[in-house]
Parts: C-alpha cells; sequence; structure tokens
C-alpha cells in the first residue's frame, strides 16, 4: 500500500464512523423511541389507572413520553411534536393502522428530545388532538 494511503485509511474510517453514527439519530420532533407499557422507570400518575393518557419529563427534562391508551394491536402513537412556544407543545397522532383491533385498552409510550426553547421551569402543555395534557414544572 502507498504510504500517503496508509495515512488516510484512519482518517477515513473516522469519518465514516462519524457519519454512521450521524445517521442513528432521530431528526427533531421525531419519536427517539416508542413501546408497548409505561415509561421506563417513571412512577404513573393515580389519573392514568383509569386508561388516561398523560405526559411526564425523563432523564432530567432533557426528553418527554407521552402516554396514550388504545388496542394492544392497533397502538395509537404519537408521529411527531413541534414546539409552539416555551410553555405549548404541539403533538401530531401517527395514522392509525389499518385492520382487525383487538378491544383491550392498554398503554403505550411514545419518548422524544425535549424541543429546544420549551420552559422546564414552568407547565407546559401538550396538545393532542382531542386533548390537552399537562407536564408539570421541574423543581431545582
Amino acid at each position: 500500500m502507498p504510504r500517503t494511503a496508509s495515512r488516510l485509511l484512519p482518517a477515513v474510517a473516522a469519518f465514516a464512523a462519524v457519519a454512521a453514527l450521524a445517521g442513528c439519530t432521530s431528526a427533531p420532533g421525531r419519536p427517539v423511541e416508542d413501546y408497548a407499557g409505561e415509561p421506563k422507570g417513571v412512577e404513573a400518575p393515580a389519573s392514568s389507572a383509569g386508561g388516561s393518557s398523560w405526559a411526564v419529563w425523563m432523564e432530567d427534562g432533557t426528553r418527554l413520553a407521552i402516554v396514550l391508551y388504545g388496542s394492544s394491536t392497533c397502538p395509537p402513537k404519537v408521529d411527531h411534536i413541534r414546539s409552539s412556544g416555551p410553555t405549548k407543545i404541539t403533538a401530531t397522532l401517527a395514522p392509525a393502522p389499518g385492520g382487525i383491533c383487538t378491544h383491550d385498552y392498554v398503554p403505550y409510550t411514545t419518548v422524544f428530545a425535549t424541543p429546544d426553547g420549551t420552559s422546564k421551569t414552568a407547565e407546559v402543555g401538550v396538545e393532542l388532538p382531542d386533548q390537552t395534557l399537562t407536564l408539570p414544572a421541574r423543581q431545582g
């Protein structure tokens, strides 16, 4: 191998690794993860016992989770969110899947990176098409 090529190889490999990792991050406002059940490591509010949707801060406010209830075979999902100011987030639901859905009623969690400019020291409203959830002000 020519000497110049052997010097460039580590730089090319490093660039390729950074490019690959950059492709793994989610776009702003898109889910970081979603899964059946309630948010991991978070205690559900008492209101969720009846199947009420809710939202919660995660990871010291760098992420937030939105919990919706519905069929386990056709779970309701939040497709994306956008900041509508420091105390308002607008959430858009994913289209409902086609097919036959079971008539059970279970939680489904969608996690997002907190949008830039969102206040963590004031209550934040998370607007869904049919209701508004509240993220309480974070203490500390």
